[in-house]
């Protein structure tokens, strides 16, 4: 019973019912009053009296009451009596959540009640009013009973608004059926049958063609019609009537559809009205074969080609060409990330499948199971970018595979701006480290820590800092000088045993925040940032207090700007060549080319 309000305050039950006896006594418009219980909740039944009408009405008080306001609903749920009246049959009044306090009474929400039927007066269709709304509901709360929906933007609906009110033609656009719903996303659109308008905005994955019959084909009128007519059309024929008596022709709701040798008239899926101010109407048939049309509602975006949502500073990243060696856990939450930040260019590198134990750490799913992590990723993004261009190659970086495959990879990442080893394979990152060097490209890496206590994040930019591996070195000497038990200078697993044989693994979390980090690094060297967000080139960072964590986000920085690129720490610089070797080269290799020159060898 401590779960049933009336049952555990009384005192407020009194309350309650004092001020609905009160209240009757009171005013001549409230009388019939009648408690009871109702599925165990306190209700209670009564008539209001309005403009000569009796609105029989049931006063629910909910089971977290008073946190929770009571509701009023019609006694016969069949009723519908004000368009402030959700679908529940629940009336919209004052007091609701978003005004309510618990000092609040039931008799106030029934005095609310009948200020709103006074107000309109429904049962008059001569005096009948619509009273004021004090709220505005969001763009989620006004869908939520709308199973179909179609998409437009400032782009699109500009477009659309700079062509005569006469104008009509054809569009194609695709359906994605979603969980609960379905979305209608127009990509094309043509007059006169030339293409004069294209969606560059949706992402490369949902794009279609009518080719590969992805892409549906329907009509469009821009009109003069006022937009209440459209709201009471629920037939093709009545469709048809509405544009007929605007002057429109209404055949091209006819396609022909080819059936082996012979043509077969249907009709089209999706019929996209503009009426006199405007406002668009989708019209859709879930069969050609039906007559019933249902008209969705529309998600408006205010998504544009500058995405107001992304900083400024990152509108140079479209033309950057990131390299990721390594699409696990880490490496695809890093791509998807650099994604939504507006990366354009993607050399994804992995020899792996995705499996059903990925699942819990990486950003991929079951539906990718079996599949090559590098397209399984390379989807992902095209459903994030609507401008991304992607290169794959599905190799072992690190492994046995062919010299001269492995020589034409390390070529291509020569080509990026910069290049993320998202593996934690020493063998990995010393290719890395070497294509880095000779090309003078910032490298990003980094490692999680056993039972994910905490990670390293690391950057070597040319110029900057001193190169990847002596960096590496630096970042060894440290944790050599620390007690670890869990670490050694090869790798790190996510999963440590305790000294007590409790097997401790990173989660999804743990793995997520150490990407994001890794993401920024990657961003901040990218646009050039100056001064950096960070002073430092490598950290690391604790998420629980652990080893020489001393608790959770606890940031420790590796200071390596004292080791310059050109002194003796550097352990790759090349050493010094004497004038004589230098010559004695030059000649070799002129030698070589006159025999190219002259037609000795192949070129």
């Amino acid at each position: 019973m401590n779960d049933i309000w009336f049952f555990r305050d009384f005192q407020r039950l009194a309350v309650e019912r004092e001020a609905i006896l009160n209240l009757q006594e009171s005013v001549n418009w409230l009388t019939g009053t009648n408690w009871l219980i109702d599925n165990a909740k306190l209700c209670l039944e009564a008539i209001i009296h309005v403009h000569g009408h009796d609105y029989a009405v049931k006063l629910v008080y909910p089971t977290l009451f008073p946190t929770v306001p009571p509701t009023v609903y019609p006694q016969n749920p069949d009723e519908t009596w004000s368009t402030h009246q959700y679908l529940s049959g629940a009336l919209c009044l004052e007091w609701r959540p978003d005004t309510w306090h618990p000092d609040v009474t039931g008799a106030q929400v029934l005095e609310s009640a009948y200020k709103l039927l006074e107000i309109e007066n429904p049962h008059d269709t001569l005096n009948h009013t619509v009273a004021t709304t004090e709220h505005n509901l969001s763009i989620g709360q006004t869908l939520r009973s709308s199973y179909g929906r179609f998409c437009t933007h400032k782009e699109l609906t500009n477009y659309l608004a700079q062509l005569p009110n006469s104008a009509d033609g054809s569009i194609e656009f695709s359906v994605q059926w979603q969980n609960s719903s379905f979305l209608i996303l127009i990509q094309k659109i043509r007059v006169n049958n030339e293409v004069e308008y294209s969606d560059t905005l949706i992402p490369q994955g949902l794009r279609g063609t009518t080719d590969n019959h992805k892409l549906e084909i329907g009509a469009f009128y821009k009109t003069d019609i006022a937009q209440e007519p459209f709201e009471e059309i629920t037939t093709l024929s009545s469709l048809e009537s509405l544009l007929q008596t605007a002057g429109f022709e209404t055949t091209a709701l006819i396609k022909e559809k080819e059936i082996g040798e012979t043509k077969e008239a249907s009709r089209l899926l999706g019929i996209l009205v503009a009426d006199n101010v405007g406002t668009l109407h989708f019209f859709f048939l879930f069969s050609a074969d039906s007559e019933k049309i249902l008209k969705l509602a529309q998600v408006e975006s205010c998504i544009d080609s500058n995405n107001p949502r992304l900083p400024a500073e990152l509108r140079t990243l479209p033309e950057k060409k990131v390299g990721i060696v390594g699409l696990g856990s880490t490496g695809s939450k890093i791509a998807a990330s650099l994604a939504r930040s507006g990366v354009g260019k993607f050399y994804l590198i992995d020899e792996d499948i995705f499996l059903p134990e990925n699942v819990c750490r990486n950003d991929l799913d079951w539906r990718n199971v079996g599949e090559h992590k590098v397209n399984a990723v390379q989807e992902i993004i095209s459903y994030i970018s609507s401008f991304a261009q992607f290169e794959v190659s599905i190799i072992n970086l690190g492994g046995q595979e062919s010299s001269a495959y492995l020589d034409s990879i390390l070529r291509k990442l020569s080509q990026c701006d910069i290049l993320i080893d998202a593996t934690a394979n020493p063998r990995v990152f010393n290719l890395l480290a070497f294509v880095a060097k000779t090309f003078a490209l910032p490298l990003v890496w980094g490692e999680v820590f056993a039972g994910g206590i905490g990670c390293m994040i690391a950057r070597s930019r040319p110029g900057k800092d001193i190169n990847p591996t002596n960096m590496r070195s630096a970042y060894y000497q440290f944790i050599s000088e620390q007690s670890v038990s869990f670490l050694n200078s090869e790798t790190h697993q996510y999963t440590w045993e305790t000294s007590d044989g409790e097997i401790i693994a990173a989660t999804d979390a743990e793995v997520s925040i150490f990407a994001a980090h890794l993401t920024r690094f990657i961003v901040d060297t990218l646009i050039l940032r100056e001064p950096s967000l960070f002073p430092q080139s490598m950290y690391l960072i604790g998420l629980q207090s652990a080893w020489i964590f001393k608790a959770p986000f606890h940031t420790i920085p590796i200071k390596t700007d004292h080791l310059l690129p050109q002194t003796t720490n550097d352990l790759t610089s090349t050493p010094s060549l004497s004038s004589e070797m230098i010559l004695e080269n030059i000649n070799f290799l002129k030698k070589l080319l006159e025999e190219i020159i002259d037609g000795n060898l192949p070129t």
